[in-house]
């Protein structure tokens, strides 16, 4: 259930996300001070005041220090992802690059496949990520033609053997980073993360039901300003925590740049 939900905001657009998390948030809350108020008289609880303090502001900081750990925590996630994306294009520019210096028509073949790639990586791929799926067989079986291709291209000289040698330690470096950014796309933050910040947040907001103010309105005026803040903050880790899902994904520009630079290059892809 919290999956599909989670799933649910990471497709709908930015702002619309964040409206329905401080919404939720800020109703939430609010009913919860409701129900507490017909439950608690105000009279007790006003006469707790400073005890009632004195425990928030210290379930505040724990829960504080909690929310800003996960937070960074899926930001650092979602910035090695988009890392992650920028070296593999790299990785297949400097193999394609790279091509000239071996023998026709095995060059030739060698630029298909890397092409072709690329191509797949934008049209297929991706799109499989944002929907939750992983495609990846004929990403690998592409790659796989071109390593073979590699290691049947004949040493005429020195040169070439050298430059063999070096494209196949880039192509192991590209294999890396792939097996990464669907490691990436398949990682979920932990159950235990995700009770600790829901059942941090419904505790949190108990201790500010339990503070007895003069004007009910203003109580749930500061209620409901918590309540979202704390909606904002769980739709920043949902949004970030799927890098390849919905409008705040991890981007697929290094991917477009390298297909219009190797369409403009001096020696063909096909």
């Amino acid at each position: 259930m919290l999956e599909a939900a989670a799933h649910w905001l990471s497709d709908l657009p930015t702002t619309v996300a964040v409206i329905v998390s401080i919404f939720v948030g800020a109703s939430l809350s609010s009913l919860g001070l409701f129900a507490a108020h017909s439950i608690l008289p105000h009279g007790v609880r006003r006469a707790h005041n400073d005890v009632s303090g004195f425990t928030f502001a210290t379930a505040g900081t724990i829960y504080a220090v909690l929310l800003a750990f996960v937070a960074v925590a899926v930001w650092q996630n979602f910035a090695q992802t988009d890392n992650l994306v920028q070296t593999e294009a790299n990785l297949v520019g400097d193999l394609y690059r790279d091509t000239p210096a071996f023998p026709e028509p095995a060059a030739s073949r060698l630029r298909h496949y890397l092409f072709v790639y690329a191509e797949i990586v934008v049209e297929d791929e991706w799109s499989s990520l944002a929907a939750g799926r992983i495609y990846e067989i004929e990403g690998w079986q592409l790659l796989d033609k071109f390593h073979t291709e590699l290691l049947q291209v004949q040493a005429k000289d020195e040169s070439v053997a050298v430059m063999r040698a070096d494209a196949v330690k880039t192509l192991n470096e590209l294999y890396d980073a792939r097996r990464g950014r669907f490691h990436a796309a398949s990682m979920e933050m932990p159950a235990i993360l995700w009770w600790n910040l829901i059942a941090g947040a419904v505790i949190l907001m108990i201790f500010t039901y339990l503070f007895g103010t003069p004007q009910l309105w203003m109580h749930v005026v500061m209620v409901s300003l918590l309540g979202s803040l704390v909606g904002l903050v769980m739709a920043l880790v949902v949004l970030l925590n799927n890098p390849f899902r919905g409008p705040n994904h991890v981007s697929i520009e290094p991917f477009h740049r390298l297909v219009k630079s190797v369409e403009t290059m001096a020696y063909p892809h096909d």
